[in-house]
């Protein structure tokens, strides 16, 4: 792991530290739920009820898997993805994060659903990955936190298996940008501690320099449930102003955490960042 990529991970950990820290995440558990999947919620095209688990269908649309397959999660959060799919796929499943808290809180989850066995959580960088091979790899929303996608992907591509799949689900910004809209981008990347945040073709052309064939991809923006930059401009001008001085001090992890994504949502509704899934295959 490249000391850039060394540097970044400490400041994606720090990041969550805070936010764990301060319960920011407990808050967002619905009622019923073992832990709180730290990826948006999106509307169902077969009718049912918004939901964070519907991207876990949609992702998979297509993939096709072993019997028991090999699963790795490259950014888990407290596990929720795993908990939802691996009592359904079957077979062994690894997920990384970077923050003890989140590793704590999925594996007493895991151990409650009675999948300790052969289902995970690691405190450990999606850039130094657990040897494979591996028949899924797939990021959701937690590869954009990575200092060189490229070699994040070529990382993770090295440990699948022949003919296994890489998923990348991320907010993708379009290239060219007018000036306002930029800026936005610019203070939502540096709120969520996104050094990078590639566009598509980037995305692309670090899947297929890693070996990797394009197999499939899907434009998610018309699923979010997101506002225009009219509706959270009030909330945005209130953390704004109630946050600076912890902001200035190097305390403000939360407030930034919260304008980051309220910079997203304007964003996301206005066309200038879309949430996408792009799926990629190693050659069998």
């Amino acid at each position: 792991m490249s000391s850039a990529s060394e540097r970044q991970a400490r400041r994606v950990q720090r990041y969550y530290r805070w936010l764990d820290g301060i319960s920011f995440y407990r808050e967002r558990r619905a009622a019923g739920e073992a832990v709180h999947p730290v990826h948006r919620a999106l509307a169902d095209p077969e009718g049912g009820p918004p939901s964070p688990l519907v991207i876990h269908r949609l992702m998979l649309e297509g993939v096709t898997l072993p019997e028991a397959p090999r699963v790795l999660d490259a950014g888990c959060g407290y596990g929720a993805t795993m908990l939802d799919l691996a009592p359904r796929l079957g077979g062994d499943w690894t997920g990384l994060t970077l923050s003890p808290e989140q590793a704590a809180r999925g594996n007493a989850a895991l151990a409650r659903a009675g999948l300790a066995e052969r289902v995970r959580v690691q405190v450990q960088s999606y850039d130094a990955p657990p040897a494979g091979p591996f028949d899924l790899i797939y990021g959701i929303e937690s590869l954009i936190h990575s200092a060189d996608p490229a070699a994040t992907l070529t990382g993770l591509a090295r440990q699948l298996s022949p003919g296994g799949h890489l998923l990348v689900v991320d907010d993708m910004p379009e290239p060219g940008l007018p000036p306002e809209p930029a800026e936005r981008l610019a203070q939502f990347k540096r709120y969520w501690r996104c050094p990078v945040a590639p566009d598509r073709a980037g995305w692309i052309t670090a899947l297929r320099a890693s070996g990797l064939d394009l197999v499939g991809e899907r434009d998610l923006n018309p699923l979010l449930q997101v506002r225009g930059m009219a509706q959270v401009a009030p909330r945005l001008a209130e953390v704004r102003n109630r946050s600076w001085l912890a902001r200035l001090l190097g305390l403000g992890v939360r407030a930034e955490a919260e304008i980051g994504g309220l910079l997203l949502e304007s964003l996301q509704t206005e066309g200038w960042v879309h949430y996408r899934l792009l799926v990629a295959r190693k050659p069998a």
